[in-house]
């Protein structure tokens, strides 16, 4: 009895801390004044909050910025995932189908981004998005993501689910397409005409959800997305840390950097001309240095995740799972 006397009283005195924190009385003030969450309810969410150190270490070292190409576009271009997408689409044609000619975006690149973020739906994520987002939300300080807890609470009130049910990334992104809270709550669509959005058990809407996110940053379906081009001789046997060193006049790999043709030739990069503006996307892929080019709709996927890595490697895994269906 003394023992768990000492437990419960432990256990309390710890989530009781949790909330009479300053930075997290300041959020439960802000949040009810600024939301239509009460304090009661912004506390009753907050109690059960556990911070999680291996979110920040993750957040910390994360792949599209620590790995080299070879190493981050093997994750996603290997013979499984690549297999596993042609059975997805072939499973789900008809839904996919449907989807693409409604909302214009092509079966292929949603099939790509949800392989890529939770290998087709069969790995939601190890973690729970109250503890990740409360943990980037107040043990780093982050504005935005204490707006993102605002919008998990209001989520999770107008789903009435507690929010430590779902199943997350260490970001706290929720369903088959790993959407933030404030994305599921601006992009996620209710597809399957049930009345409600869940892009945890309903596949229409989370495939669908996909395809809206894209089509409402600007993806088109006459656009192109990427190219590879030619390099000139120079360039071609640059390994990773010589591409991170290479002194241009611009930035390459960077989703930021947009140039017309001629400022590439005047580069020696290369010699081939297109029209309007891309980014130069130069990496060792294999054992080759390979150069492409990210138009329009490149520019879309790094919407949904900032990393010109995580667009070229969702445009190679779309490719790849489209070729398994040329005839």
């Amino acid at each position: 009895m003394k023992k768990l006397f000492l437990l419960l009283f432990f256990t309390v005195n710890v989530m009781s801390d949790i909330t009479e924190r300053d930075d997290v009385q300041a959020f439960i003030q802000n949040t009810a004044e600024t939301t239509s969450l009460t304090r009661e309810e912004i506390k009753n969410f907050l109690i059960d909050v556990e911070f999680v150190d291996r979110v920040i270490e993750l957040r910390n070292n994360q792949p599209e910025t620590t790995f080299s190409w070879n190493r981050y576009r093997n994750i996603f271009l290997n013979p499984q995932r690549v297999n596993k997408g042609k059975d997805f689409v072939d499973k789900n044609f008809a839904l996919l189908d449907k989807i693409e000619s409604d909302l214009g975006v092509s079966k292929f690149y949603i099939a790509a981004i949800v392989g890529a973020e939770t290998t087709y739906g069969t790995n939601l994520g190890g973690f729970n998005p109250l503890d990740t987002i409360s943990t980037l939300a107040f043990e780093i300080g982050s504005s935005f993501w204490q707006r993102e807890l605002k919008e998990l609470m209001l989520l999770a009130k107008n789903q009435n689910i507690n929010p430590k049910n779902y199943k997350s990334s260490w970001a706290g992104a929720i369903g088959i397409g790993q959407f933030i809270p404030s994305s599921y709550m601006a992009y996620g669509i209710d597809y399957d005409g049930d009345k409600k959005v869940d892009l945890v058990n309903s596949l229409d809407d989370g495939l669908a959800s996909v395809a809206n996110y894209l089509k409402v940053h600007g993806w088109s379906e006459d656009a192109s997305t990427i190219l590879e081009i030619s390099l000139n001789e120079q360039f071609r046997d640059l390994k990773d840390n010589q591409i991170k060193e290479i002194d241009l006049p611009f930035k390459v790999n960077n989703f930021n950097t947009s140039i017309p043709f001629n400022s590439l030739q005047s580069s020696d990069l290369s010699n081939e001309e297109y029209e309007g503006q891309a980014t130069p996307l130069l990496v060792y892929e294999g054992t080759t240095t390979k150069l492409f080019l990210g138009f329009d709709n490149f520019h879309v996927i790094t919407k949904y995740n900032r990393s010109s890595f995580y667009a070229l490697a969702i445009h190679q895994l779309a490719m790849a799972i489209s070729e398994k269906f040329d005839v």
